[in-house]
């Protein structure tokens, strides 16, 4: 009876361990092994080209003949290199025979002022998902914040194997504040010569900061929060934002490892040891600084993905800026908008097409010397959307 109990004992242990191990996944492995499982299967062969007929000679109508619905996108260019960016991302989007149409922009301004168009802004209401080029104007970005309510900023900064760098493994994501602090933008003289500047923190915006960034670690098995802070000199404000995301992760404990680092030391942290890293959170500037130092180690702001949150949905985008020398010249790396491309599919549930494009930018890294002037080659922008197109063909 007693071998009976040991050996039914040893096989639950094993079956454990074993599922534990197949639940585990970080740092991008299992994205690693869809992609190994995407070439494997070959879905543009014979019988992928069937069904695309299939579906093409429905004419694209659902059960009751009437023709689906094709999801839209709001798409504002943006400047200087934007026109580029967005070319890309269309390329590479026809390419993986993506199904959505673009509600595109390229006036996004009221007449006369630095203000958000009322057009812009009830497209990205009516879509709940929109992709922009940069964007040069800070007025016209603190408006749009203000009237969409994008609360906070996602930023997606990891390595890409196969683009060298001297720093170390680094696959973390940074959420910053974008609504408080520092960029509430509140500024004024006192008298002739002394300035002030107000820094905003509240307790319903740190609510809403620390239920996001909890909430997000959860929904993609992020492990470990870092919160930066300088709350020993900010007492008041910092520390209401560090009280907040304590009482929120008190609820998501033991699942979810909760860490406080003043600023400086997360910054040190974070070019000595990037591979420690999982999700980093800080308030507006503080995180700002963050997200510049992360994509760097990357290899280049260009590399980096992010998106602005709001109850209204997500509006997409790059570290790029509007670059306006590089403007026409085909030298813009599309790396980061077409990362970005691929994180607003996955939200629209266009889950294949998104593993299709986020395989073949990886495989053009992994597999070519195609690299942009930011990162030290010299391909064009126009060639790196071709090779990533090519990737995606052979998948």
């Amino acid at each position: 009876m007693n071998n009976l109990r040991r050996l039914r004992f040893g096989r639950a242990a094993r079956e454990l361990r074993l599922g534990q191990r197949l639940r585990f996944y970080t740092k991008g492995t299992d994205e690693s092994k869809k992609c190994a499982e995407l070439q494997a299967k070959n879905m543009c062969a014979e019988k992928a080209e069937k069904a695309a007929q299939q579906a093409a000679n429905a004419g694209a109508k659902g059960k009751n003949g009437e023709e689906d619905k094709v999801p839209k996108i709001t798409l504002i260019e943006g400047e200087g290199v934007g026109c580029e960016l967005i070319e890309s991302l269309k390329s590479v989007f026809a390419a993986a025979k993506v199904r959505v149409e673009f509600e595109s922009f390229t006036e996004i301004t009221q007449p006369g002022t630095h203000k958000v168009s009322q057009e812009v802004l009830e497209s990205l209401r009516r879509n709940t998902v929109g992709i922009k080029g940069p964007i040069k104007d800070p007025l016209w970005m603190k408006d749009l914040r203000k009237q969409f309510d994008l609360f906070a900023y996602t930023a997606v900064c990891r390595n890409m194997v196969g683009q060298d760098n001297p720093y170390g493994k680094l696959n973390c994501v940074i959420i910053r504040d974008m609504m408080e602090g520092e960029y509430s933008g509140i500024e004024h003289d006192v008298v002739p010569g002394v300035l002030q500047s107000i820094k905003i923190s509240t307790a319903a915006g740190a609510k809403r900061i620390a239920k996001y960034v909890f909430d997000y670690a959860n929904e993609f098995d992020r492990k470990k929060i870092t919160v930066a802070h300088k709350a020993n000199i900010m007492r008041m404000t910092d520390g209401n934002f560090l009280r907040h995301m304590r009482k929120e992760a008190v609820k998501h404990m033991p699942a979810r490892m909760f860490e406080e680092r003043y600023m400086d030391t997360a910054c040190l942290n974070l070019i000595m040891r990037p591979e420690i890293n999982d999700v980093l959170v800080s308030s507006s500037m503080y995180g700002d600084v963050l997200v510049m130092m992360a994509s760097s180690i990357t290899g280049s702001k260009a590399m980096c993905p992010g998106y602005g949150v709001s109850p209204h949905g997500r509006l997409y985008d790059t570290l790029n800026k509007p670059s306006e020398e590089l403007a026409g010249k085909d030298k813009v790396n599309p790396t980061g908008m077409l990362f970005s491309g691929v994180l607003m599919l996955r939200r629209m549930k266009f889950f294949d097409e998104a593993l299709s494009i986020s395989c073949a930018i990886k495989s053009v890294y992994k597999e070519t010397d195609l690299r942009t002037e930011d990162i030290g080659g010299t391909t064009k922008c126009s060639d790196f959307t071709k090779a990533v197109c090519e990737f995606i063909a052979k998948q």
